[in-house]
């Protein structure tokens, strides 16, 4: 249970992390004249994070266990009243 709690935070964190990451003050560190493999550092960063994200939503997808509807049903039972 403890494990399932630490994904689902870490879920919730993921697109926050995901935002800070590509804001402007945060790009702009990676705004130099290099380039990595033909490319500006700042295209080489900005498709890195997405790559991580894209790698980090897929690992937390298999993390999280699937959840039978008959396990939780007050959750279930409640998101129908609403």
């Amino acid at each position: 249970m403890a494990n399932r709690r630490r994904s689902e935070g870490f879920g919730f964190f993921l697109p926050i992390l995901g935002a800070i990451l590509v804001m402007p003050p945060i790009v702009h560190l990676f705004d130099r004249g290099g380039t990595v493999f033909g490319l500006p550092i700042i295209f080489t960063y900005l498709f890195g994070v997405w790559l991580f994200l894209i790698v980090a939503a897929f690992a937390l997808s298999r993390l999280l266990p699937r959840v039978d509807p008959e396990q939780r049903p007050e959750r279930l039972e409640r998101d129908r009243e609403l």
